[in-house]
């Protein structure tokens, strides 16, 4: 058997008798293009006579294959500020020999993660073209190595290191300042249009004790912005005094879940 590479150069050839009327021929073609086999039975008696198998010559044409040290991967998931509360995405691009960009799918990329206390899985999506999509979802906070190998070998920059930050969860987001407005009325029932009066904020919490951290502002123009921290879940008594006596509707209570 003869096979020639694109130049017309011989390429060794292997060749294995099965013992049951096959043999198993192996080759490594060395670079794309065509490929020119002769399958030829040569007379035991006489090598130097031979005669063509059915179907031989054959020509075949070899497509650029997939080289994992040239293979890139890139997007946000690998770069900084990605939070531990959302999935992270990023892109593996397979190259040839060359460098070039393939432009076919189907090669098995592995993504290994190991996060700061354990492994996490990783979702790879062939996308057709050339390009797989990695999706993974960060379960702490810190360190994240990313390993990218095709067939046991590492793509170029890996392994890669993430730093996750810890974003803000939802369940635990709590409410820490409750603000509202006093507004001065004179005794026609007209608005004050300056500032300057008494006004006193006392806010109990649901344990009786006063709420320590309650501002005040005067705004010059009859408002008095008033701010107070909630610590704890549930009934807050609120007392608001204008020159020593309660205003209107107080003391009232503000729930806080």
């Amino acid at each position: 058997m003869n096979i020639e590479d694109p130049q017309c150069n011989l390429l060794p050839v292997n060749i294995k008798d099965n013992g049951d009327g096959t043999w198993t021929v192996n080759y490594q073609p060395t670079e794309p293009g065509n490929y020119h086999i002769d399958v030829i039975q040569r007379n035991p008696s006489v090598p130097t006579l031979y005669d063509h198998v059915k179907n031989s010559p054959i020509d075949i044409s070899i497509d650029p294959g997939t080289v994992a040290a040239n293979c890139i991967a890139y997007g946000p998931g690998l770069e900084p500020g990605n939070l531990d509360t959302a999935p992270a995405t990023f892109t593996i691009e397979a190259r040839d020999k060359n460098g070039n960009k393939m432009k076919e799918g189907g090669d098995p990329f592995v993504v290994d993660l190991m996060g700061p206390t354990g492994p996490i899985h990783a979702d790879v999506v062939d996308n057709g073209d050339g390009t797989y999509q990695v999706t993974y979802q960060p379960e702490d906070a810190g360190r994240h190595d990313i390993a990218v190998t095709l067939d046991g070998k590492p793509i170029k920059g890996s392994t890669f290191h993430v730093d996750i930050k810890p974003g803000a969860w939802p369940g635990n987001t709590i409410i820490e300042w409750f603000y509202f407005t006093v507004r001065a009325i004179d005794k026609r029932g007209k608005p004050v249009p300056t500032g300057g009066e008494n006004v006193h904020v006392q806010v109990y919490k649901p344990d009786g004790q006063k709420c320590k951290d309650t501002k005040v502002e005067d705004k010059k123009d009859g408002t008095y912005y008033v701010a107070y921290k909630a610590s704890q879940s549930g009934n807050y008594k609120v007392e608001v005094q204008v020159n020593g006596k309660d205003i209107k509707g107080s003391p009232f209570t503000q729930k806080i879940a």
